[in-house]
């Protein structure tokens, strides 16, 4: 079996090197030029005749991507998206790709900063579209020693709204106050600041994906910011 890979920035090259172990990979991308890999790249036209295609796009370039894979395709691929919203990229890959290929949602709950040290006990979650390979995926994930968990797109948005999308917003907030890495600190915050600064290395377009396509973030920032409000006012109040 054959992987193409389609988007090969910092995630596909980290996806690539994994798969890489396993099957034969080929990658696209119409940017990259070069990259710290041995895989090869190849034109879309090539990579989109593989066994399996891994989407490695950003979320808000789905649309594109599957609109460029669609008279490239044949029965029987299977076609997996890495973007950390479900909903949207699912609905796109169903309505726009042929009905004669199978279709499988994927998150992976990590980066390559993250699983630079190892990705055993990393955390991955799987969102079936059109899919008879589910297990078969979700079998060899758990053999490279991954978490995989399966729910639906819409349950994978609303976990997500209250936790990726709000820790990058607030991770956003707290970068605006510039607050020296020196400063005195106990061990939680310290933690906490370090962890907002590793997804500062992010790009801005994966930040605002994430706050603007996932349909129920909105309503988790307004609550946030409504209770820090509350919170502000009850403690700004005379004692």
């Amino acid at each position: 079996m054959e992987i193409g890979i389609v988007g090969f920035g910092r995630f596909g090259q980290f996806a690539g090197d994994i798969l890489n172990k396993d099957f034969k990979v080929s990658a696209y991308d119409h940017q990259v030029t070069a990259q710290k890999t041995n895989i090869q790249l190849a034109s879309l036209e090539e990579v989109a005749k593989k066994d399996v295609l891994l989407i490695c796009v950003p979320i808000s370039e789905m649309d594109v991507a599957c609109r460029q894979l669609k008279p490239h395709l044949s029965p029987g691929q299977l076609i997996v998206d890495t973007c950390s919203v479900k909903e949207q990229p699912l609905k796109l890959m169903l309505d726009l790709l042929p009905s004669f290929v199978e279709i499988l949602g994927c998150h992976p709950l990590f980066g390559p900063d993250s699983g630079n040290n190892g990705v055993s006990g990393l955390e991955v979650v799987l969102c079936p579209g059109r899919c008879a390979r589910v297990e078969k995926v979700k079998a060899f994930l758990e053999k490279l020693c991954f978490k995989v968990t399966v729910t639906s797109a819409i349950e994978h948005d609303q976990a997500m709204a209250k936790t990726q999308a709000l820790f990058h917003f607030l991770a956003k907030g707290f970068a605006q106050l510039k607050i020296d890495s020196d400063c005195l600190s106990t061990p939680g915050p310290a933690h906490l600041l370090q962890d907002f600064n590793d997804v500062l290395s992010d790009s801005d377009q994966l930040f605002q994906d994430l706050q603007r396509l996932n349909r129920f973030v909105s309503s988790e920032r307004k609550k946030l910011i409504e209770n820090l409000v509350s919170l502000d006012k009850y403690l700004s109040e005379d004692s």
